[in-house]
């Protein structure tokens, strides 16, 4: 009987940020580190800049400034988003090599995680979606989850979409070993 070490909660955290499906060698900790670094500048230097200029231009135009920092925010986190999934993809940190025996049995695997993230997304926009509602003060939360605004068929092909998108994608990274 083998002794495994067990994962801690970070490192399933940080294995399923960063889209590693192998355990986590020096290697790829090292690259994760590289990664993870270069993303806290980036994000350091961000929040300064921007900070400096709510500091300068949000006193005289408090109302340009909230649309200015929501609207960059967004943008910035997409770059930031774009950055990580290229560099983890470079350092090949995504790949998830399995031997030919294991290949079915991985595909399969990737199957019934493809159906999990659409259920998930599924139930996250049903929960979430009421969420907005209540800013506009029309329907209360539960109203608003008995009735959504797109519907139930809405969240449906949403989580259809997701998940078929998430299979596609980790169905990619599957590469035989020989």
């Amino acid at each position: 009987m083998e002794n495994k070490k067990k994962e801690s909660l970070f490192t399933k955290y940080l294995k399923m940020f960063y889209g590693v499906s192998s355990p986590l060698d020096e290697y790829k900790r090292q690259e994760i580190n590289r990664i993870g670094n270069n993303s806290f500048i980036a994000c350091w230097l961000y929040i300064a800049t921007l900070s400096l200029f709510l500091i300068f231009y949000g006193t005289s135009h408090p109302q340009n400034a909230i649309s200015i920092f929501i609207v960059a925010n967004f943008v910035f986190l997409m770059i930031l988003s774009v950055y990580i999934i290229i560099a983890t993809k470079r350092s090949k940190l995504t790949t998830n090599e399995v031997s030919v025996d294991n290949y079915k049995k991985a595909k399969r695997k990737v199957v019934y995680k493809g159906i999990g993230f659409g259920i998930y997304f599924v139930l996250a926009m049903y929960l979430i979606t009421p969420l907005t509602s209540l800013s506009s003060g029309n329907k209360s939360y539960i109203e608003s989850l008995k009735h959504p605004e797109g519907g139930f068929l809405s969240f449906i092909v949403g989580g259809l979409i997701f998940g078929i998108s998430m299979y596609i994608i980790m169905r990619i990274r599957i590469k035989k070993m020989k």
